[in-house]
């Protein structure tokens, strides 16, 4: 944060509607601790934060807990949706494209999926505004409000996710495919509902799990491009407006909430992880 360009302090006296000088710039820097050596403001800060005390925004004079919370909703909102798309395309697409290897389907997904990886985020965003919301104006194109204003912002942040989950997730059942017990199976006439279910998914699930979860952090802190483009209030947008006008204390604490929800994220993640393979709650109980 102090190799961005831009002055923090004169940011703040803008925001202020004080008049610039080097008098005002050099007290108001003593005010803010800013004077300091970085490790010393460092350990101010984390002193304050012990304390309940988050700070106060430089450009906004609220304090920067009240931003987090009233951007944490509209994050969490494309978040969930995004996710529920996900996780209702890439695994069905991902097995059906894999257990028709090399078949027109097979080569339909791929396609598809190659499309989704290769587009940028950005371009994609534009382009469905421009075709549903400037040309065919059956969706808004910014802003928040109903279930309409989703769409387009959660189309353009889950499409490279679906395709990327969807590669992965054919490589698991492929992989599968090749094992020795899923071969017994098919041999052994089960059917092929059972062998998908009992064999496949079962044995790939860790994997699996693995991704989406890694995914939930993504759209969490990788909508920032996409909040931009759709002018939509949350953490992305609020994070990129501080970063812009170098506002210390809302970074701080932004960056704070993503490494505390990367480490829930994460531990959710082991304890499914946990849950779904036997072996690893065996060798937690006996200790190997």
């Amino acid at each position: 944060m102090k190799l961005s360009p831009g002055d923090p302090v004169e940011n703040y006296l803008r925001a202020s509607h004080v008049s610039i000088t080097a008098e005002t710039l050099a007290s108001t820097r003593k005010a803010l601790g800013l004077d300091k050596p970085v490790p010393v403001q460092y350990m101010n800060w984390v002193g304050n934060l012990l304390k309940g005390d988050f700070g106060v925004s430089y450009s906004k004079k609220v304090p920067v807990i009240d931003l987090v919370s009233e951007a944490i909703v509209p994050t969490f909102q494309l978040g969930l949706f995004s996710f529920l798309i996900l996780l209702l395309t890439a695994p069905i697409l991902g097995i059906i494209s894999a257990v028709n290897k090399n078949s027109f389907i097979d080569y339909i997904v791929q396609a598809l999926s190659y499309t989704g990886v290769s587009v940028p985020t950005f371009w994609l965003g534009y382009i469905l505004i421009i075709i549903f919301a400037v040309s065919l104006k059956i969706l808004p194109v910014s802003g928040r409000g109903g279930l309409e204003n989703l769409i387009l912002p959660c189309i353009t942040l889950v499409t490279p996710l679906v395709a990327q989950t969807t590669f992965l997730i054919r490589k698991s059942i492929l992989e599968q495919m090749e094992k020795p017990h899923v071969e017994n199976a098919v041999i052994r006439g089960v059917s092929r509902k059972k062998v998908i279910i009992n064999h496949l998914l079962r044995n790939a699930a860790i994997p699996i799990v693995t991704v989406l979860s890694s995914n939930i952090m993504f759209l969490l802190t990788g909508s920032v491009l996409i909040e931009e483009i759709f002018s939509w209030p949350g953490i992305g947008k609020l994070f990129a407006t501080a970063v812009r006008t170098g506002d210390f204390p809302l970074i701080q604490i932004m960056l704070l909430f993503f490494g505390v929800m990367s480490v829930i994220v994460n531990e959710i993640t082991q304890i499914m992880i946990k849950y779904i393979d036997p072996k690893l709650r065996l060798k937690e109980k006996t200790g190997m």
